[in-house]
């Protein structure tokens, strides 16, 4: 493991203590599963953590997909 060291702010750090203290961990702890929390799985592509996010506005986008993504049909 390497060690680090951050910074944060008054606020932030009595939020995150209050955090770790509500689920039994220790400020470290809390903010090493932060961090893995946003970093892409292992083996994965960093845009899948995108998938799903964004919307098309058409109601019927998941029915017409292909239409979506190639054009219409002719």
């Amino acid at each position: 493991m390497i060690r680090t060291q951050i910074s944060l702010d008054d606020r932030e750090y009595a939020l995150a203590k209050k955090e770790a203290e509500a689920l039994g961990i220790s400020v470290a702890e809390f903010v090493r599963r932060a961090i893995r929390g946003v970093l892409p799985p292992s083996g994965k592509a960093v845009w899948m953590r995108y998938a799903g996010l964004v919307e098309s506005g058409n109601p019927r986008s998941s029915q017409s997909i292909d239409e979506i993504v190639y054009g219409s049909k002719d």
